[in-house]
């Protein structure tokens, strides 16, 4: 689906921001049903913390920071699970080496 432009977006906040809220609800229901099967458990699980955080926000300046903090932690947990992974991989790499230099 194609995005109105930013002036759009921002005229229909400014005069009906309840119609902003349900186009809003409406692009991130569409993107969850529209993934793969395989993914859409854990995209209703997403959707869900993410409007909760949402509803505990103060304004919509709050509800951007607390959405971005946690694409932050997302983000972080991805690289210790990155960094944990050629952790092992290298351990695994040295033994196979020291293994075939013994051997030799």
């Amino acid at each position: 689906m194609n995005l109105p432009d930013f002036d759009v977006l921002l005229a229909i906040h400014r005069e009906d921001p309840e119609a902003l809220e349900r186009f809003r609800r409406h692009l991130l229901r569409e993107a969850v049903d529209s993934a793969p099967l395989q993914h859409r458990d854990s995209l209703e699980e997403l959707l869900r913390r993410i409007e909760e955080a949402r509803s505990e926000a103060r304004d919509p300046v709050d509800a951007a920071a607390i959405a971005f903090r946690m694409m932050r932690d997302s983000v972080d947990r991805l690289q210790a699970s990155w960094d944990e992974a050629l952790h092992a991989v290298s351990g695994m790499q040295a033994r196979v080496l020291i293994e075939r230099m013994r051997a030799a």
